[in-house]
């Protein structure tokens, strides 16, 4: 499936794509963590669990331009280049 097809299909059909994501996938938990309501949960360890899930997976609020990432990523290899120089 081609990114264009997948952005045209109809809502229904991608609820249906996502509800049949195994159990055993990473990306089961992913999409959990997103829709699940952390307030039904009983558990105060599953609950735990559940909300520190959300944070990680939880989708930025920014919005950052190719320029913006591509500098960041620039950045973030001179920095990396410059600790392993550090430490030889």
């Amino acid at each position: 499936m081609t990114l264009g097809e997948f952005l045209n299909i109809p809502l229904s059909e991608f609820n249906m794509k996502v509800g049949s994501i195994p159990e055993s996938e990473p990306l089961y938990k992913i999409v959990q963590s997103r829709v699940i309501n952390i307030n039904s949960i009983k558990d105060k360890e599953e609950r735990k669990y559940w909300r520190n899930l959300k944070r990680i997976n939880k989708i930025p609020n920014e919005y950052l331009s190719i320029d913006e990432i591509n500098d960041n990523l620039k950045e973030a290899l001179k920095e990396n280049s410059n600790d392993r120089n550090k430490i030889r």
